[in-house]
């Protein structure tokens, strides 16, 4: 084995029940990548899945594939091709980005690692990229070696090599790979940076790679002490709501952080300082918000910051639906409403489950002895926020009010139905940006 794998793959290799998933695209980096985790795994072996992404974009895209294929076989690694329907226009290299992330997240399980090849130079591209689209800290720390990746952790195991160095893997092992035409192309922002803008710089600034990457750790330690002071108030992947920071500096960095959760772009300086004062001012029945990307936004109600991405949430009801049903015991029905799906399912016992979808002038209680309550007062007690309250199911039995969305509204020993649910939303499709 390799001193190079001994020291690069080691510290992320995964346990002996979890795969290791490879993105492997055939060029030179990935190539290295694949030939530094083949010497590993020979010494501590793991399942490997190799996944190639096919763009349906390029001429020679089914080569490509071939060729990866090939190499995965002759290692024994599992091959899992993604045919991508993508088409060539704006943003192609965040939608193509975000389309290879998406597709190779389905096959992770938790505890399971992704590794790509992004390398030193990568590094010090996207950071002139960020700098050039007006990056905030966040954006400044640059590509994280370790990140969240669905139910599992995506790895840059190769940041502190070069692509000179990664070229030596291959030349060391005799090892080919592929070269794709728009890598050449200036018209990319990355391409124009990497073939023009970074060497013209460095004729005249020959340390401005080793300062970029310095000015990336400063903003990465920066980061790193604001997500500690925001403590349980950091907005991660997985939470769409968190509590109000007590300033109006850390208010902005749950902004940014939330953005990056999510692998969003954050808003403009100018955005944030505006939407933090409206934070601060407004009354409690404003709804302040800032916009991020398409369809997107934070928006403060009820103490907190909540993530709404209305790609997701779908469009409000414009009328109620109602459905009514007598659910035998044990049993599971489903109801399909314009932007999700609710699962119900029964205990030992019978329900007459009433469902109502963009519910409006009615009232419920919360329990047999309770009052009857408006629809406004009980989403203010349930905590309901406006934007989903017609774009949620309502589940009730007689004139008692059981859950809303994915809301318990329960009270124990007050209602002693057995019927369990869930709510999924049907998400709709997006090409917005993402960032690495």
């Amino acid at each position: 084995m390799s001193v190079a794998a001994e020291g690069l793959i080691r510290p992320h290799w995964p346990g002996p029940d979890h795969r290791v998933h490879l993105m492997i695209s055939g060029g030179a980096d990935s190539m290295a990548l694949l030939a530094l985790v083949a010497d590993f795994s020979k010494v501590v072996p793991r399942q490997v899945v190799v996944h190639h992404c096919h763009h349906g974009v390029a001429a020679d895209a089914d080569a490509w594939l071939q060729f990866v294929k090939a190499e995965t076989e002759r290692r024994a690694f599992i091959f899992k091709a993604h045919h991508l329907e993508l088409q060539l226009g704006p943003e192609f290299e965040a939608r193509a980005r975000k389309a290879r992330y998406d597709a190779v997240m389905q096959d992770v399980d938790s505890g399971e690692v992704v590794m790509t090849a992004h390398h030193r130079d990568d590094q010090v591209e996207t950071l002139l990229m960020r700098l050039s689209q007006g990056s905030g800290l966040i954006g400044l720390a640059g590509i994280p070696v370790v990140r969240a990746f669905g139910p599992g952790l995506l790895i840059r195991p190769l940041l502190s090599l070069s692509r000179k160095q990664l070229k030596q893997v291959l030349t060391a092992r005799n090892l080919k790979h592929i070269t794709d035409p728009s890598n050449q192309d200036p018209s990319y922002l990355r391409n124009y940076i990497r073939l023009q803008f970074l060497p013209a710089l460095s004729r005249v600034a020959p340390t401005v790679r080793d300062q970029l990457l310095q000015l990336s750790k400063l903003a990465t330690d920066r980061v790193f002490k604001a997500g500690e002071t925001l403590g349980q108030r950091l907005p991660v992947l997985g939470v769409e709501s968190v509590a109000l920071a007590s300033t109006e500096t850390l208010i902005a960095w749950q902004v940014r952080f939330f953005a990056q959760a999510h692998g969003r772009y954050a808003p403009s300086a100018l955005q944030i300082s505006e939407f933090v004062r409206q934070c601060v001012d407004a009354s409690d029945d404003r709804l302040p918000e800032v916009p991020i990307g398409s369809g997107v936004v934070i928006r403060k109600w009820g103490g907190k910051l909540h993530w709404v991405d209305h790609t997701i949430l779908g469009d409000e009801a414009d009328r109620e639906m109602m459905r009514s049903e007598n659910i035998a015991p044990n049993q599971s029905v489903e109801f399909e409403f314009p932007n999700g799906v609710l699962s119900l399912t029964t205990g030992a016992a019978s329900d007459d489950v009433s469902v109502f979808w963009g519910v409006e002038g009615r009232s419920f209680r919360l329990g047999r002895k309770r009052p009857m309550q408006s629809l406004k007062q009980l989403a203010q007690t349930l905590g309901v926020p406006p934007w989903l309250r017609r774009r949620t199911p309502l589940i009730a039995i007689s004139d008692q009010i059981i859950g809303w969305g994915a809301i318990d509204c329960r009270e124990e020993g007050l209602i002693p139905h057995s019927l369990q649910w869930e709510w999924r939303f049907v998400p709709r499709n997006t090409t917005d940006s993402t960032v690495s």
